[in-house]
Order: structure tokens, then C-alpha cells, then sequence
């Protein structure tokens, strides 16, 4: 075999060599190669697999902000298959899952319109719910490609908003109507009477209702700036100081009515943070209302406590009283339990809605106690804060305003 290997020449050995050695750097080159595109493969799936993962976590949380939107809403919404099976609810929609009473009637409609909007029929219902509390509900259906959407909207505040501002036309349009017509009438008399005492009589006539129709508008310039001022600077105001401004500004019209006011005034040092403009004006109209619905010789009581951290401003009169029924309505505008005596003092209807919309304006409330035949108690809640803790030791300070002094009495 020596011999054999002794007789192939060199150079086909050493081409031999070569090619043995080309072949194992290409086979080198292949697995070098193959194992770079196998790690571009790799990477590429990584890659993939962290898009893929960024996507579906992208879309889970667009999905987890949309629900939250849905939940957000004021309005139920639902969405149903196309066989009309409901597979999403928000949570307004919810509480009407398993409602029971009046809140069934609309899951029982829901059902119903899904059935029709899936057959191709445009849907939508209007529910009263007569409660309580009473609301107004309108159900809106909209058809999708793989089902139906439901919307149920509470429409109950919009109604009552534009039931109000019907109400306010017609009863503003009415409260300067009347005066006009009368100064009108009485003017157009006026002229053709030529009797000095008639005519007297007529100008006053006409004098009253032109007082009569400045009073209605000064009170609607007071609530509209009331209302438009929904959240007034607040300073320290003295609860007493107010009370007293309230009461001097009264004072006349009490003393031509002969009706005393008694103010017990325990804590002198008690203060509000509110508007003093608008705390003064809600005191004035309550003490305003008390003298239009007291006899003469009547005594009106102011009383002022601290309940907690509230001040409570307590108008009492003993007048005619409020019946029952009227007793939600009396802060409306230009409501009056007592049509006849509210003309013939005056009076506008609109000061206890002034004085409601302050005591909302100042996060506060205004209460009402009443009993036909004994009176009327107004009470005014407004957050409060006591400068110092008085001495109440020597008793309430009492202070009577009113009707002057008669035969007999001590002046």
C-alpha cells in the first residue's frame, strides 16, 4: 500500500488536500449561515411575540377604558346579539337587571324593542315612572351589523328644567301684564273723570300698581343676580349683625302693619362665611313673608342657634299658616298660598325662591314648619364657625322692633 501511495504524485495529493479542505470551509460557511437566519428567525418571533403581546395589552386596556367610559355615563346602555341576547350592560343599565316595580316596566320595554329593531323596525319608547321619585325615561335602539345597541336616557331634570321656564314665561309675562293693564285702564278713567276726589283716588290707584310692578322686577334682578352668582365670595359674617341688618330694613313696613319682632340673639360671636349681601336678603325676605301673613298686634320671633357646624336662623310667625299641600310648591317662583292677601300686600311670590337660592348657593337649606290657623316657622341652615364660645349665662338678649308704643305701654 506504501508503494501504492508512494506512486500517486504530490500535486494531485496536494489538490486532493485542497478540495477536501474547500468542501469543509463550505459546509462551515452553510452552518454559519443557517445559524445566523435561525437567530434572525428567533429574533424576528421574539420581536413578534412582543408586538403581538404590546397589541393585545393595548387593546385590553382600550377595552378596560372604554367600560369605564361606558360606566361613566348618565345614560344605560346595553348591546344585544342578533338573536337579541343582551351580552354587555353598563352599570346605569344594570340597575335594571332585576328591578322590581315601576324600574321593571323597562327592562319588559328593552326586551321589546330589541325584538323589533332586529326585525328591521326602528324603535324607540318614551316610560313615565311615577316612583318615587317620578321619572321620565326615553329608550333609544340603534341596529349594528352582528346585533343592537340600546340606550335608556333620564330625561327627568331636562323636563322639569323646561317645565320651570314655561312656568317663569307665563308667570313673568302675566305679573308685569297685569299692573300695565291696570295703569292703563286707570290712567284712560283718569282722563275722563273730573271729579278731584275720583281722580285722587285713580292717580293712587295707578301709583300702587306701578310700585307694584318695580317691586316685581327689583325681585327678579335680585334672583337673577342670586342665581348667576352660584358660588359668592365668602368673608366672616356676624350671624347678629346680619340679623340685625335684616331686621332694620324690615322695620317699616312692620311698624305700618303693627307687628313687633322679637329677636334672641344667645351667641353674639356666631359667624357665617357666605355673601353678606345675599344672607342679609334671604333674612329680609323670610322676615318680609312673615309681616305679609301676620295680623296686626302680631309678634314675629328671629332665633339663632348653632347645630353642630351649622348655623340654624329660625323666622317664626303666627299667622294663617300653610296648608299641607302647599308646603313643597312655596319656594317656587311666584307661587302664593293665598292669592288675595299676596295683591292686596304686595307681595311679589318670588322672595322665598330668593331666599332658596341663596341657602343653595351657600351649600346650606331652607326649611319649612307649618299648621293652619297657628303659623309658620322658616328656618335658614347655612355652614358656620364660632369666632369664640359666648356666655350665655345672663340669658337671650331680646330686642322688640315693631309697632310703636300704645296707650299704656312703656315707650
Amino acid at each position: 500500500m506504501s508503494g501504492t501511495l508512494a506512486a500517486v504524485p504530490l500535486p494531485v495529493v496536494v489538490l486532493a488536500g485542497l478540495v477536501a479542505l474547500l468542501v469543509v470551509a463550505v459546509l462551515v460557511r452553510q452552518v454559519i449561515t443557517l445559524r445566523a437566519s435561525l437567530e434572525r428567525a428567533d429574533r424576528a418571533a421574539a420581536a413578534e411575540r412582543v408586538r403581538a403581546e404590546q397589541e393585545r395589552s393595548s387593546a385590553e386596556d382600550l377595552r378596560s377604558r372604554l367600560l369605564r367610559a361606558l360606566d361613566a355615563i348618565p345614560q344605560g346602555v346595553l348591546i344585544a346579539d342578533t338573536a337579541g341576547t343582551v351580552v354587555f350592560r353598563n352599570r346605569v343599565a344594570e340597575t335594571f337587571a332585576d328591578a322590581r316595580h315601576s324600574d321593571a316596566l323597562v327592562e319588559a320595554a328593552v326586551g321589546e324593542l330589541l325584538t323589533e329593531v332586529l326585525a328591521g323596525m326602528p324603535a324607540d319608547r318614551t316610560i313615565d315612572l311615577f316612583g318615587p321619585p317620578r321619572r321620565t325615561l326615553v329608550i333609544t335602539t340603534v341596529a349594528l351589523d352582528d346585533g343592537a345597541l340600546v340606550v335608556i336616557d333620564d330625561i327627568s331634570e331636562r323636563r322639569r328644567l323646561d317645565a320651570t321656564r314655561r312656568d317663569f314665561v307665563a308667570n313673568i309675562s302675566h305679573e308685569l301684564k297685569t299692573p300695565v293693564g291696570a295703569m292703563g285702564l286707570l290712567a284712560e278713567t283718569l282722563t275722563m273723570e273730573d271729579d278731584p276726589v275720583v281722580a285722587r283716588r285713580l292717580a293712587e290707584r295707578i301709583v300702587n300698581e306701578a310700585f307694584r310692578m318695580d317691586r316685581t322686577i327689583e325681585d327678579l334682578l335680585v334672583l337673577s343676580r342670586i342665581e348667576s352668582e352660584e358660588a359668592p365670595e365668602r368673608e366672616p359674617v356676624v350671624a347678629s349683625l346680619a340679623i340685625a341688618e335684616a331686621v332694620e330694613r324690615i322695620r317699616p313696613g312692620a311698624e305700618q302693619a303693627g307687628i313687633d319682632i322679637e329677636v334672641a340673639d344667645p351667641d353674639p360671636l356666631l359667624v357665617v362665611f357666605g355673601d353678606r349681601r345675599q344672607i342679609v336678603s334671604a333674612l329680609y325676605n323670610l322676615l318680609d313673608n312673615a309681616v305679609k301673613y301676620s295680623d296686626a298686634g302680631a309678634i314675629i320671633e328671629v332665633r339663632a342657634r348653632r347645630d353642630g357646624t351649622r348655623l340654624a336662623i329660625a323666622v317664626q310667625d303666627h299667622g294663617f299658616g300653610i296648608p299641607k299641600g302647599d308646603l313643597e310648591r312655596v319656594f317656587e317662583r311666584f307661587y302664593r298660598v293665598d292669592q288675595a292677601r299676596s295683591r292686596s300686600t304686595g307681595g311679589t311670590g318670588l322672595g322665598l325662591a330668593i331666599v332658596r337660592h341663596v341657602a343653595t348657593n351657600h351649600a346650606g337649606e331652607v326649611t319649612v314648619e307649618s299648621r293652619l290657623g297657628e303659623g309658620s316657622t322658616f328656618t335658614l341652615v347655612l355652614p358656620s364657625d364660632a369666632l369664640a364660645d359666648a356666655d350665655t349665662s345672663a340669658g337671650p338678649l331680646t330686642v322688640a322692633v315693631g309697632a310703636p308704643a300704645r296707650n299704656g305701654d312703656t315707650p
